[in-house]
């Protein structure tokens, strides 16, 4: 008899726990009603360097920032143009971030389209990772000439939908020609810290130039990146997953360069 009480107020409470985590998911993977925003580029644009922010982050300033030293780095060539995309508000609702920031690179692959494009490069922290491969298959999938897309990731976030925590990890970069995830695995930022199975890995947790930089470890690969990749000695020309294997993995040498 207790048995059998026991199993009558189970059963209900099971009920309700699944019908919770179904509705959760239910909710993460609907996207927020996102517009998005022109890019303003030139008609005889060749190459375009977009900075993605992540979650309450569109007014971070480590990102003007890196989008000025990508300008200052590529100002001799007038066929290139960076720009900052600030997607907030969509982006500061946590649990439905990635399905909006999905929902957008989708929109922003379709104007992209239509342009003389030769290559495309995208940095993007966090739940702003979401927007890279929806972007390049929305462009892959409506340009005549597709161009050459490089992904460079920023501790991704890695969460799909509500119970899914290492689907990023399983598809961030997929897409791309060449793809680089740069990492910090100690932060308390939640499903940032696998390595990604489509990108090469760069391990920046334990650089020596840390030392003393005071915001949450979240930030210190765009923080390293913003130093010591964003500059005309950083980040190399040409990466290919001929060199850097996708899944690959390498601790950031001491030294303060680039590795790649």
């Amino acid at each position: 008899m207790p048995n059998m009480r026991l199993s009558r107020l189970f059963l209900p409470l099971l009920v309700a726990a699944a019908a919770g985590i179904a509705g959760m998911e239910a909710y993460t993977r609907t996207p927020q009603a996102v517009s998005a925003p022109l890019l303003d580029l030139p008609a005889d644009v060749s190459r375009l360097v977009l900075i993605v922010h992540g979650s309450f982050d569109g007014d971070n300033p480590q990102f003007p920032a890196i989008a000025s030293a990508l300008a200052a780095r590529h100002g001799d060539d007038p066929g290139v143009v960076v720009r900052y995309l600030r997607w907030g508000p969509w982006s500061d609702l946590r649990l439905r971030a990635a399905s909006s920031a999905q929902r957008l690179g989708s929109r922003l692959g379709g104007q992209l389209a239509g342009l003389p494009l030769a290559r495309i490069d995208l940095v993007l922290h966090s739940s702003g990772s979401y927007t890279a491969d929806a972007l390049c298959e929305s462009y892959r999938a409506a340009a005549a000439s597709p161009a050459r897309v490089q992904m460079v990731f920023l501790d991704p976030f890695q969460i799909g939908g509500f119970v899914d925590w290492s689907h990023g990890a399983r598809n961030h970069g997929r897409c791309a020609d060449f793809a680089l995830s740069v990492l910090n695995t100690d932060d308390p930022a939640p499903a940032t810290n696998r390595p990604l199975r489509h990108a090469f890995n760069l391990d920046v947790t334990a650089h020596p130039a840390r030392e003393g930089y005071d915001r949450n470890g979240h930030y210190w690969p765009v923080e390293y990146f913003l130093r010591f990749m964003a500059g005309p000695d950083g980040l190399a020309e040409g990466l290919s997953h001929e060199q850097y294997p996708r899944g690959g993995m390498l601790v950031a040498p001491p030294e303060g360069r680039s590795p790649l």
